[in-house]
């Protein structure tokens, strides 16, 4: 279960504009457990239609374990 959204980082690598078609995808880096919880880490990466690497960045997600 979705706890908090802890951190949120990002680099800008390229200029986008408009009529270009983006595709986002997060890869899971890193799992820390804390106790009844744990931070999920995703690496945040958007290309555009070119194959460009336009964005990167990372994530981390408190969650509840199960």
């Amino acid at each position: 279960m979705f706890i908090s959204f802890l951190e949120l980082s990002c680099t800008f690598l390229a200029e986008v504009h408009s009529g270009d078609t983006l595709y986002p995808a997060l890869t899971i880096t890193g799992l820390e457990p804390q106790g009844d919880n744990g931070v999920v880490v995703t690496a945040a990466t958007i290309h555009n239609h070119r194959g460009e690497l336009v964005l990167s960045g990372q994530h981390k997600y408190l969650l509840r374990r199960q």
